[in-house]
């Protein structure tokens, strides 16, 4: 069993807090069953996050490119690449109502149970990580669902 705070609570019974901190574990503890390194939060990345997940739910579209920008674009406006030679970004999203679908572990398995999701988690080129959390879904679930993006990064000068 996770041993992550909250991380059977559904949107509508947690805070933003919990659930954003609930994913970050989840994924640190998924990659140290494998023998990678955790990530490490980093707060540029978690406001790229955050941005794109209201953009998804505000624009009702449940996309890497909702808002007509591209993850790089909005990791740069971040401020995460600022004097970065050489960088990688990825992105992860997902939405999700109720316990059963909305809940950080459930988010979590669908990401697992997705080849690109899973790569990204376990990939371990990436260093940092951010997770963002918007209320509702693009969609149009209410007060229990919530939209998720996970940034992962890395960079060097």
């Amino acid at each position: 069993m996770p041993r992550c705070g909250w991380y059977g609570k559904s949107p509508g019974a947690a805070t933003d807090h919990e659930l954003r901190t609930s994913i970050l574990c989840l994924v640190n503890q998924a990659r140290e069953r494998r023998g990678l390194r955790p990530l490490e939060f980093n707060e540029e990345l978690r406001r790229s996050a955050s941005a794109h997940s209201s953009s998804m739910v505000r624009s009702r579209s449940f996309s890497h490119f909702a808002g007509g920008s591209t993850v790089t674009a909005r990791v740069v406006r971040s401020g995460y690449l600022a004097s970065a030679s050489h960088f990688r970004v990825a992105e992860n999203i997902a939405a999700g109502q109720g316990r059963r679908y909305g809940s950080p572990i459930a988010i979590l398995r669908t990401w697992m149970g997705s080849w690109g999701h899973r790569q990204n988690i376990l990939d371990g080129g990436f260093h940092d990580f951010g997770v963002g959390v918007a209320r509702g879904d693009p969609l149009g679930g209410g007060a229990n669902a919530a939209t998720y993006t996970l940034v992962f990064g890395s960079r060097s000068r």
